[in-house]
């Protein structure tokens, strides 16, 4: 059986929630929580590649990995991280990263 995106993302969802010994804390449809979470991860990833393009750490650049690897791995987090909140404050946080990715498009 071939995995597909929202499988994965329940599956995560899924992991954490046993891990911390509670029922699946999703307050808004799942298939929104995870789409969004893949949005949010993108748009994420987009802003921050722009923000810190160039930057200088104690004399190092800021170096990313392959989106590959780190649009997957902010999708993880955000499904951990927003797993117990409601909607509504989660499209307060999808909405300030959207609202920074705008800012970009007009620089």
């Amino acid at each position: 059986m071939k995995k597909t995106p929202w499988m994965l993302g329940y599956w995560t969802l899924f992991r954490a929630s046993v891990r911390a010994g509670k029922k699946l804390p999703v307050h808004m449809p799942l298939k929104e929580f995870i789409n969004g979470c893949w949005r949010l991860a993108f748009l994420d990833d987009m802003v921050c590649r722009h923000e810190l393009d160039g930057v200088m750490v104690k004399g190092e650049p800021v170096v990313f990995p392959p989106k590959k690897e780190s649009i997957p791995y902010r999708y993880e987090l955000f499904l951990e991280m927003y797993a117990e909140d409601t909607a509504e404050e989660w499209e307060k946080a999808y909405s300030k990263t959207w609202k920074r990715a705008k800012a970009l498009r007009g620089k």
